[in-house]
């Protein structure tokens, strides 16, 4: 069992570092294809990864009691919640594109797709602070 709590305090870092990764395979990905490299891209995720890890290690000093910050029951609360919005969205998607082709649309605009896309981001993500706090 203590192997298991040491390794979940390293989670958080591991996570901002993968972005960091991420960002940077992203920014070498723009460089190939568009001939260009993005600084500024990379320079935001270096100083976002910075303010993170400041973050977490305030974060993790301050704390003095060893409480778990969810347990189990809101675990899989999370998890279910996390279930039913993805299987919602993606029933939607798959009832729009139907409707789309009835109306006579060959094409999706993709501006749709960006405001679906980004609508789903947001409304999992606040109502996953909803469903946390419960």
């Amino acid at each position: 069992m203590k192997v298991i709590e040491n390794t979940k305090k390293w989670v958080p870092y591991l996570v901002i570092i993968c972005g960091l990764v991420g960002a940077i395979l992203g920014t070498f990905l723009a460089y190939f294809i568009r001939g260009e490299y993005p600084y500024e891209v990379l320079a935001g995720a270096l100083f976002a990864s910075i303010i993170l890890i400041l973050i977490q290690i305030i974060k993790s000093k301050t704390r003095k009691d060893k409480v778990p910050e969810a347990d189990e029951r809101v675990v899989r609360n999370i998890t279910r919640y996390f279930s039913y919005v993805s299987h919602t969205f993606l029933g939607v998607l798959f009832i729009a594109l139907p409707v789309f082709t009835l109306i006579g649309y060959e094409a999706v605009p993709i501006l749709y797709l960006w405001i679906f896309f980004f609508s789903y981001i947001w409304i999992a993500g606040v109502g996953s602070l909803i469903v946390k706090r419960r």
